[in-house]
């Protein structure tokens, strides 16, 4: 018997919502289980979200986060240093399908300070303040972080962006929701990657 495992990964564990979305292009994967053909179909490609959930974790990577950074979107944003080391943090590959500020907020969390960072591609944790495109700290819900269509972070379609939430201070663990109210915004999915078991 031959058993056909798909593996989908989205960069960190996250829970998030299979939306359909209108298109016509289509990608579609055929799994073989036990002699039976399923179809996978992600319409268009995309993971369409309202909410993204997530924890930060003494597993989770660490980085020396910036802070201060004005909001760039040719890539550029100036940055400074923080005197903060060694945060645990979260990468979530974002997109749009049309030009628009991105809107989201940390609207619940354990942990009661967070920072957020939209970098473009490539963001490369050792070198913080390479492709910033912007940074929050408080602007949401007490100390937790929020970007709003004023903050002017533009998007721009066919681009992959990378959202990353950390904590302001070093060291420090615990879950987290996003909510997203951008009309476009979408999880860039991984390859799905087809695994024989033989």
């Amino acid at each position: 018997m031959k058993l056909v495992v798909m593996t989908m990964c989205v960069v960190m564990v996250a829970a998030f919502a299979l939306c359909e979305s209108p298109g016509d292009l289509e990608k579609q994967r055929q799994v073989e289980i036990q002699g039976e053909p399923l179809d996978f179909t992600i319409p268009d490609g995309e993971l369409l979200v309202d909410t993204y959930s997530g924890e930060l974790t003494s597993a989770s990577p660490m980085w020396d986060r910036v802070y201060l950074c004005n909001v760039s979107t040719s890539c550029a944003a100036t940055c400074s240093d923080s005197s903060q080391n060694g945060e645990y943090y979260e990468v979530i590959p974002i997109a749009v399908t049309a030009v628009e500020n991105l809107e989201c907020a940390v609207t619940a969390s354990t942990i009661t300070d967070t920072t957020m960072y939209v970098y473009c591609d490539p963001f490369d944790p050792a070198t913080p303040m390479a492709n910033v495109v912007a940074w929050d700290d408080d602007d949401g819900t007490g100390n937790w972080s929020a970007f709003t269509a004023a903050d002017g972070v533009t998007l721009q379609p066919g681009q992959t962006y990378y959202l990353v939430l950390s904590t302001f201070t070093p060291a420090v663990t615990g879950t987290f929701t996003i909510d997203f109210t951008s009309a476009t915004v979408y999880v860039v999915p991984v390859e799905l990657q087809a695994i024989t078991v033989e």
